[in-house]
């Protein structure tokens, strides 16, 4: 914890959040945004074409959203290295937080599978049954990292653990 409290406290850190700059956190956070749309969008159209929407679209072009799925996954990684110094503490210790780096992991670790399998498939149908399920996998893990995206920004694990217990449910 002192580490993240000492990462929290740099100058740097301490310029981002509390700048008024449009170059400070704004920017940041829309770069952020738009890697992780890049990632997670570019994932998204390929998994719902191997499910079968729009079958009449080839297979073979979608391997050129790869590049920009990176592209995008690496811009993602770093400016959220730099959002997460700004509010460390905080960040790190929300579970939401972890939530979402693992669905991530798994959005990645599922396209390489994914690309792999496109390349020795060479856009022939039907897809087979291993790639849907990777597909689903993929569109499950990239939904839910953004929904721990947004409930990390705006949800505070120790506000729901306290509250009242509505209509019985626990």
């Amino acid at each position: 914890m002192a580490f993240l409290e000492w990462l929290e406290a740099t100058s740097f850190s301490t310029w981002l959040k509390l700048s008024p700059s449009i170059w400070a956190y704004p920017s940041v956070l829309f770069l952020h945004t738009l890697g992780l749309s890049a990632a997670a969008g570019c994932s998204l159209a390929l998994d719902l074409r191997l499910l079968g929407v729009a079958r009449a679209t080839p297979l073979a072009p979608y391997e050129r959203f790869f590049p920009l799925m990176w592209t995008g996954f690496w811009i993602s990684v770093l400016t959220g290295a730099v959002l997460v110094a700004a509010d460390a503490t905080t960040a790190v210790t929300n579970p939401f937080f972890s939530l979402k780096l693992a669905l991530i992991a798994l959005g990645i670790g599922v396209a390489v599978p994914i690309r792999r399998a496109l390349r020795a498939h060479q856009g022939s149908e039907p897809v087979p049954r291993a790639v849907w399920w990777l597909a689903i996998a993929s569109m499950v893990a990239w939904c839910g990292a953004i929904a721990a995206a947004h409930a990390t920004a705006y949800l505070d694990p120790a506000a729901l653990a306290s509250a009242p217990n509505i209509g019985g449910v626990q």
